[in-house]
């Protein structure tokens, strides 16, 4: 009877320490992630995203449980990173998976929060067949609303979950202004006009993370923004223009500047340098874009008509003036995990004499670079065809892109119109690149590391370097070392001949041992 009781007492104590051990891993656990980059433990922006939150955050996950094979681990990377969330969020929190395959009311409730199901070709039964699969996520908090609606593979997911978990609870948003010239960018290697900003895109993933503002410059820029945005200028500010930007960077402001020396039509194979004031203001400054085009052999290709007998067919040239760039300052954050950028029509910044500011330089072209200068900038696609660009461009690396940073004096300073101009900053920083083409619309928006470079630059300059850890998670390019081609032949040879050589000689080694062993049988019975 004894024996019994305390049977009962250890099972009941056994057991509350187990739902005690439970309840406590709700809210306190440690994860050891050995992975490169810890993609999968939640980073210290991401956590103190969610122990920010004033009030309780539902997120609705709608998965369809059957997902196809491929997909499988989406949801459960989805469910493990949510509960990380959870955890940190200490009971702000709360997520729950739905599946809405198989009833209309769950259909209906996740139409009204934008998550329709998606068409995938799956195989069943040894034949394909179109399902519909959910895989988006839903955010509420108090009267608002934000989605995800597909979770299309797991890389950047975090990263997406925190910038709707800031959004929504308006967590620290800072604000940043964009100026764009919203001109409908040009037809170029196919893409089709569209009535649109050249830069949607990037707004849109700006808007993600801060609260975006447009600004013309004919007014002042607010104290409160901390980063401006200046693309694709292509014409002479006015003088009221040139005072609100100059008396931004006089309060210490920080600029991305994605500007072009020269505009260009590909369509025409011309090419001309922009004459705007800007350059003036620049060159005040101690930022000197030169008068060129960089040509480099690591580039990309346009397609480029050719008459074939009777047949004009589509012929791939590799065309320098769309410089692929690997040739990052791995030093600084802002390119420390991008591998990999497509530019466009970019011209070399001078660093010769940089006024009052520090330069460091952030991306450059390859060991194999040139340029076309004026008077004849010849931008003509026929001269490379068929030819081997890393004999005709020699020259060390170009720098593309680069921080400026340090005390500067206004452009207007000593100017009697301007009596009231602050005269000069104590620590302005602007980021360079000279192209913006490469994050315009239909030209190099969809590139991905192209959008990550911008979108890091704004958050090194907003000091919120903590997202750019989160993005890096996804950034990742690891292409295969360029060898030379007798070096190709040699791995195609050893392709070839390696495992016909190695049959031989374990042929051989097991003939030897056969060999050996019939002589010793042979000893025995002599």
């Amino acid at each position: 009877m004894k024996l019994q009781k305390s049977i009962s007492v250890n099972i009941t104590i056994f057991v509350a320490i187990l739902i005690l051990v439970n309840l406590l891993s709700l809210s306190i656990f440690k994860r050891f992630d050995f992975s490169k980059g810890k993609i999968y433990s939640l980073s210290k922006a991401s956590k103190e995203a969610v122990k920010k939150l004033d009030d309780r955050l539902v997120i609705k996950a709608y998965f369809s449980k059957n997902l196809p094979g491929e997909y499988a681990d989406a949801r459960r990377f989805t469910q493990d990173i949510l509960s990380e969330y959870q955890a940190y969020s200490h009971g702000k929190l709360r997520f729950e998976f739905i599946d809405p395959s198989d009833e209309e009311k769950l259909k209906k409730e996740a139409q009204q929060h934008q998550i329709f199901p998606a068409s995938m070709r799956v195989v069943e039964n040894d034949k394909f067949v179109v399902r519909e699969v959910y895989m988006g996520l839903v955010f509420l908090y108090q009267d608002k609303k934000e989605n995800i609606p597909l979770v299309e593979n797991t890389r950047g997911l975090e990263y997406d979950i925190t910038k709707k978990i800031k959004k929504i609870a308006s967590i620290g948003l800072k604000k940043i202004a964009f100026y764009d010239t919203e001109k409908t960018p040009p037809q170029m290697r196919g893409y089709q006009q569209q009535n649109q900003s050249d830069f949607a895109t990037l707004q849109e993933h700006i808007a993600e993370s801060y609260e975006l503002q447009k600004t013309d410059l004919t007014g002042e820029i607010a104290a409160d923004v901390e980063v401006l945005i200046l693309a694709g200028i292509e014409d002479s500010l006015s003088k009221e223009q040139l005072f609100n930007l100059d008396q931004y960077l006089m309060k210490n402001g920080n600029l991305v500047l994605l500007q072009n020396r020269v505009t260009t039509d590909m369509r025409t194979q011309q090419a001309n340098l922009i004459n705007s004031n800007l350059f003036q203001l620049l060159n005040h400054y101690g930022i000197h874009i030169k008068d060129n085009i960089i040509a480099d052999a690591n580039c990309g290709q346009v397609n480029v008509q050719q008459q074939r007998g009777i047949f004009r067919m589509m012929t791939p040239v590799n065309y320098p003036f769309f410089p692929v760039i690997h040739n990052f300052n791995k030093e600084n954050l802002i390119v420390k995990n991008i591998d990999q950028m497509q530019l466009v029509y970019a011209s070399e910044i001078d660093t010769t004499n940089t006024g009052g500011f520090s330069f460091e330089p952030l991306l450059s072209s390859s060991n194999n670079s040139g340029a076309v200068t004026k008077p004849q900038l010849d931008i003509g696609v026929q001269k490379y065809m068929d030819t081997d660009l890393k004999t005709m461009f020699i020259d060390p690396p170009k720098i593309l892109g680069g921080i400026f940073s340090g005390s500067i004096s206004s452009y207007f300073a000593n100017n009697p119109e301007y009596n009231d101009a602050i005269p000069s900053s104590k620590a302005t920083q602007i980021i360079l690149v000279t192209d913006s083409d490469f994050v315009k619309e239909g030209i190099g928006a969809n590139v991905e590391n192209n959008l990550n470079f911008v979108l890091n630059s704004v958050d090194y300059l907003a000091a919120e370097e903590t997202l750019i850890e989160i993005r890096s998670r996804q950034t990742e390019y690891k292409p295969l070392k360029e060898i030379s081609s007798g070096m190709k032949k040699v791995v195609r040879w050893l392709n070839i001949l390696f495992p016909s050589i190695l049959l031989i000689i374990i042929g051989l080694i097991r003939y030897q041992k056969e060999m050996n062993k019939r002589k010793i049988i042979g000893e025995l019975y002599e």
